[in-house]
């Protein structure tokens, strides 16, 4: 079994030999992607998401569909700043 480090480099890998990895690549971080917002779209249909009145995303570039997502349906979005230095935002 793959320890988180061998699954991020496993993903990483998988990214970069796709081409699908956006600037500034994958590596180190948590990637965007080619398709990030087609994957955010599928939260739509999902059962918890419909319920859901409050929603936590993170501020990461591949979550920027879902973040717009959840303030266009009226959702209240919490939301890490980075690396939490000022805590968390609370949009509406």
């Amino acid at each position: 079994m793959m320890d988180k480090k061998e699954i991020r480099e496993w993903m990483w890998d998988k990214l970069e030999k796709r081409g699908i990895s956006r600037f500034p690549g994958a590596r180190g971080r948590i990637p965007n992607f080619v398709g990030a917002e087609k994957a955010s779209r599928r939260l739509e249909k999902l059962s918890a998401w419909k319920k859901a009145e409050v929603v936590k995303i993170n501020p990461d570039s591949p979550q920027k569909e879902a973040r717009y997502m959840a303030l266009s349906s009226g959702k209240i979005l919490i939301m890490p700043t980075p690396r939490l230095r000022e805590g968390f935002l609370i949009l509406e």
